[in-house]
């Protein structure tokens, strides 16, 4: 890039800067028109927004997503992720045994495994540990404004705004992830109407105090996503070398084991609650393969990644 190009990209760029902070004031104003359309008070948007801030971190993460890269050892990936000891799992068994008669209410209820609830539970933020603390409202207004995925987020802050309005959540507890999912089990905020549930029966969807609430409404997505209580998302599975065939079509135990696939202790795949079925490849060096149960596509209308499903596959088989 020659110093004419150059002077001209730091030119322009600072040129949207200053047009961004300008123009968020306009924007405020604009979108609370927009909104009142949809039923939600012009100036109530306007207080809610009145000293919210654009987040730069927020457009960062947005543009800089990690994506899983294939040269990641799945091991030590996952190592990390379930702590020093299997400290997740350890707390995972703590905490079903802890909440064992609210959980088995919820599963006879809603017909979902109740080590299926405390997983996701355990999984999205460290049984409540860790929900995030970027502000909701500020974090999905920037996206809006941003422009990224506009429809997307300004779907999402409509229904922050009316979460606010409605009394489910206070202002200063709003707090979630950069992409405004938020409360103990990372519902984006059109979610919560959808699948929130009310189970203290208190007037108020709590997904960031109640664990009634939050255990109930995983359950209620489960079950609306087509859960089948008492089947499994599916196993992991090792492969001696590397298998080239096509992954995508139905097999038994011993076919399995004949083109040289076994458990993850080496031994040889039983499959004595299945028949045949398919599998999938995580995308990380050294991954296991998942051999699908029923669950599985249930589970991905949660979040469409094997990586995320092996994480619940781990944490259920261990329960």
């Amino acid at each position: 890039m020659n110093r004419v190009n150059k002077t001209f990209l730091i030119f322009s760029i600072l040129f949207v800067s200053q047009s961004f902070a300008q123009t968020f004031d306009q924007w405020k104003k604009s979108y609370a028109k927009q909104a009142s359309k949809r039923g939600i008070p012009y100036s109530f948007t306007m207080k809610v927004l009145k000293d919210v801030e654009l987040d730069q971190k927020v457009i960062q993460r947005d543009r800089n997503q990690v994506i899983l890269s294939k040269t990641k050892d799945y091991n030590e990936f996952m190592k990390r992720w379930l702590r020093d000891d299997n400290e997740r799992i350890q707390r995972a068994k703590v905490e079903l045994q802890k909440h064992q008669q609210i959980l088995t209410e919820i599963e006879k209820k809603f017909k979902v495994d109740k080590e299926a609830i405390v997983s996701l539970w355990g999984v999205e933020t460290y049984f409540g540990d860790i929900m995030g603390d970027y502000d909701v409202i500020r974090s999905l207004a920037t996206l809006v404004y941003d422009g990224r995925r506009r429809k997307f987020y300004t779907t999402q802050l409509n229904a922050a705004l009316r979460l606010l309005k409605q009394g489910h959540v206070k202002r200063e507890n709003f707090k979630g992830s950069w992409a405004g999912a938020t409360g103990q089990c990372q519902f984006m905020p059109s979610n919560i109407p959808a699948y929130g549930y009310d189970y203290d029966k208190n007037g108020r969807v709590d997904l960031w105090g109640s664990k009634p609430d939050i255990f109930a409404s995983i359950a209620n997505f489960l079950k609306k996503a087509g859960w089948k209580k008492g089947l499994s998302i599916g196993s992991l599975v090792v492969h001696e070398t590397s298998f080239r065939g096509k992954l995508s079509k139905y097999r038994s135990p011993s076919e399995y084991n004949k083109l040289g696939f076994r458990d993850l202790d080496g031994s040889l795949i039983d499959g004595n609650d299945w028949s045949k079925r398919k599998a999938e490849k995580i995308p990380l060096k050294n991954s296991p393969y998942i051999l699908k149960g029923t669950n599985y596509r249930p589970l991905l209308n949660w979040n469409n990644s094997s990586l995320f499903a092996a994480f619940n596959i781990m944490i259920i088989e261990s329960l």
